[in-house]
């Protein structure tokens, strides 16, 4: 049995007419007849009466009738819903993102995507850089938001977003009385950082800053979140490394300054090299036009 079998046993039933049938369904009479019979020989019942002067459903035919139209708009509904997974419009999607990160563009990719793809599944998982890794490999995450330097062959890495580090400093501190300072001006300040065994990736990149400036930064205190960081710089504890878009947090007691010499610190896009889904593709579109570097 075939589902054009169906469709043309229904044209009949609505039309109880093979010829007005057979132009409803822009093909000639004999092909629909011929159609109509192999279908009755396979069913093993005939489903109209056919006389010269008019044709009628059969009980049999009567009875098949609704189930063939409830087949036939479920055939409709399977062939709208896998050309909508062709685009990425249905599914699932699992997005692991850097807690430590505040950048604008991972909570307003998010939001956009959960606007146009309202029927997707989406999770998302707050995890460092490291977590992040092995949670791709191990499918456990679709795509992840990651503070580079990230490289492995098996995944496909994009940067989505490039910003300056900045020092976020205790409201008191002397070098507030500067607009920019200097990271050699750090080398002997105590330093506020993300917690080192999680793996997260700022928490590198201020080690390779300060490297990069001739010290070894002096790790006082760690934390697992910005607010509790910056609460520990307002409490004079020590200074932060941080990316630019913190300043959104605009916390009593704690002052913000540019750094003259300022490394960059990139967020990109990993995902697995043989992950085609159309969902995540979709996804990977809406992150590029939330502000991505091109």
């Amino acid at each position: 049995m075939e589902i054009r079998q169906l469709q043309y046993f229904l044209a009949v039933a609505e039309e109880l007419s093979f010829g007005r049938a057979a132009e409803r369904l822009l093909i000639s009479q004999p092909p629909l007849s011929r159609q109509i019979r192999q279908l009755e020989q396979e069913l093993g019942v005939e489903l109209f009466h056919r006389t010269k002067r008019k044709v009628e459903l059969t009980a049999a035919g009567t009875a098949f009738l609704p189930e063939v139209r409830q087949v036939l708009t479920q055939a409709k509904i399977a062939i709208q819903v896998a050309q909508r997974a062709s685009r990425g419009e249905v599914g699932r999607l699992v997005v692991g993102f850097e807690a430590s990160s505040t950048y604008d563009v991972i909570p307003a990719s998010l939001k956009q995507y959960r606007e146009r793809f309202p029927d997707v599944d989406l999770e998302v998982y707050g995890m460092t850089t490291e977590e992040q890794f092995d949670a791709l490999l191990k499918q456990r995450i679709d795509i992840g938001f990651m503070v580079s330097p990230v490289k492995d062959e098996r995944l496909s890495i994009e940067t989505i977003l490039e910003e300056p580090l900045i020092v976020a400093l205790p409201e008191q501190h002397p070098l507030t009385a500067q607009d920019q300072v200097q990271i050699q001006d750090l080398a002997h300040e105590p330093f506020i950082t993300f917690q080192r065994h999680r793996g997260c990736g700022l928490y590198d990149r201020t080690i390779v800053a300060c490297q990069q400036a001739n010290f070894s930064p002096v790790v006082v205190q760690e934390a697992d979140e910005m607010q509790v960081i910056l609460g520990f710089v307002a409490a004079g504890m020590g200074i932060a490394l941080l990316s630019a878009s913190v300043q959104q947090f605009q916390r009593p007691k704690v002052a913000y300054r540019q750094l003259s010499d300022a490394p960059q610190v990139d967020l990109s896009l990993a995902s697995r090299c043989d992950n085609s889904n159309a969902v995540l593709q979709a996804f990977i579109e809406v992150v590029r036009g939330c502000g991505a570097v091109n």
